[in-house]
Order: C-alpha cells, then sequence, then structure tokens
C-alpha cells in the first residue's frame, strides 16, 4: 500500500467536516437550475479504509435528469465528475484499449477485443425521437476501459442500447488531476445520440478494478480516511457532479459520504 502524501493538510479538511454529520444528504443530491433538475447519486465502498495507508475501494456515480415542466431537456454536452482528493486512480501496468476497436463494436465484441483494460461498468437510458414515430427510451450498458485521448489517460465509456432503434457511442472522460478538495476529475463531451435526435435521461458508472504488477497488488481506484487519532467516524464530500447542456446550462451537487477510520 503506498502513504497518503499529504496526510496534514486533509486533516483539516476532515475535520471541518465533522461538523457536517448528521445533516441531510439528500437535500444537497438534488441540482435544478430552470426546469432541468437532477437527481444525482453516488457511493464508495468499502466506507471503513485505513487511517494512514490507501486501500482498493469501489466508486459509483450517477444522475436521472428530469424537466419539471415535462418536455425534453437540452442536450447534455459535457459530464464533470470531481472525486475527493483522498481518492486515487491509478492506471500504471494496466493495458490500454485503443479507441478504435470501440467504434460501432457490440458490447461483446468490445469486451472481447478490451476486456483486460477494462476498469468499470455501468448503464445509460436515453430517449429518442423520430419523425412520425414519437419519443422513446431506449436503455443499455455501459463498459468502462482504460485508455489514452490525445495522450492523455482515459476512461473510454463504450455505450450499447438496442430496442426500437440500437444505438453505439463512446463517451471521453479524460482523467486530470487537480489540486484542492477534489484531486481527481473526469471530464467527458457528450457526442450527438442518434444524429442528435436523442439525450441522455440517466447515466450510471461504477469504476473498481484490482490487478498485479511485477507481483505486488494494485487497484483501479484507492482511498484514504486520514482521520485524527480518536476521531473514527467523519462525512466528507466523496464527489462532485456537474452536468453542463448545449444551452449552458450547468446544474452541479456535492455527495456527501461518510468515511470510518480503521488502525
Amino acid at each position: 500500500m503506498r502513504k497518503l502524501i499529504s496526510r496534514k493538510s486533509g486533516l483539516f479538511a476532515v475535520v471541518a467536516a465533522l461538523g457536517l454529520l448528521g445533516a441531510s444528504m439528500a437535500s444537497a443530491e438534488i441540482g435544478q437550475k430552470g426546469t432541468i433538475r437532477i437527481f444525482f447519486h453516488g457511493s464508495i465502498a468499502p466506507v471503513k479504509l485505513p487511517r494512514n495507508d490507501l486501500a482498493p475501494v469501489g466508486v459509483q456515480m450517477g444522475a436521472k435528469i428530469k424537466t419539471t415542466n415535462g418536455e425534453a431537456p437540452p442536450r447534455l454536452s459535457q459530464i464533470i465528475l470531481d472525486i475527493n482528493s483522498h481518492g486515487v486512480i491509478e492506471s500504471k501496468g494496466l493495458p490500454l484499449c485503443a479507441l478504435g476497436k470501440l467504434h460501432n463494436s457490440s458490447a461483446s465484441r468490445a469486451r472481447k477485443v478490451c476486456g483486460d483494460a477494462e476498469v468499470g461498468h455501468g448503464n445509460v437510458t436515453s430517449r429518442v425521437g423520430l419523425p412520425g414515430q414519437g419519443e422513446f427510451a431506449t436503455n443499455g450498458p455501459l463498459l468502462a476501459f482504460n485508455g489514452k485521448y490525445k495522450g492523455k489517460p482515459a476512461i473510454l465509456a463504450h455505450v450499447t442500447s438496442k430496442g426500437t432503434l440500437s444505438i453505439t457511442y463512446v463517451i471521453i472522460f479524460v482523467v486530470k488531476k487537480t489540486k484542492g478538495t477534489y484531486g481527481t476529475s473526469l471530464v467527458a463531451k457528450v457526442p450527438p445520440i442518434a444524429s442528435g435526435t436523442g439525450y441522455i435521461s440517466a447515466f450510471d458508472l461504477s469504476l473498481k478494478r484490482r490487478y498485479s504488477l511485477r507481483g505486488e497488488k494494485h487497484s483501479y481506484v484507492s482511498a484514504t480516511c486520514p482521520l485524527p487519532s480518536g476521531v473514527n467516524i467523519a462525512s466528507f464530500n466523496f464527489a462532485r457532479s456537474t452536468y453542463v447542456f448545449e444551452d449552458g446550462t450547468r446544474v452541479s451537487s456535492v455527495l456527501k459520504r461518510e468515511c470510518r477510520a480503521r488502525g
């Protein structure tokens, strides 16, 4: 296990978060701007983590997009998922999936050609409107692969759906290191769906992968719970989700979760 590099600065943030214990989480996880209302959700497992070392975890983040007037929302153009600085993403030694292998591929084909680079999964629901057919929902799996985009670390989220209309596309999340409360940002531009006639109404992404490198165990996502001695539980800003729409509307929410320290 790797030691937490900046424990002292992290302690101040966690101690400050102690005052948030007992606060309602649900109200902070519904964001609304204008008629766009988003129900954000997310989790980290396990919640009991070492005080001083990084340990393997799985993280999940997603949202459901609705409107208060029942009309279709503007097209979702960007998703930004910020992860707390006490969690890290590490892809050293993992195979890379080439983006070109995923275009126009079924889920089974994508897993066959890039399965050794898989780092997560999820689900996406889209709504598509076709002339003379009205609007219908289409749902399908998301497979997340370790990759590169323009030379930068990336998560290639391959989405397929079947039904009235078969849809296949890739959402590219560029993995960026940042400073402050959130140490990692996953930034994606959402491609047009069904030639621009569709929009995403629900999105879910889970990341978890353990692997070995030169005899040592590694985890794609790891985290720590650096609480002061004698303090074993706290609420913290686990993640911040931001959804940007083509009309410029930005809807964000901070997901607060529980951290339990051991050791």
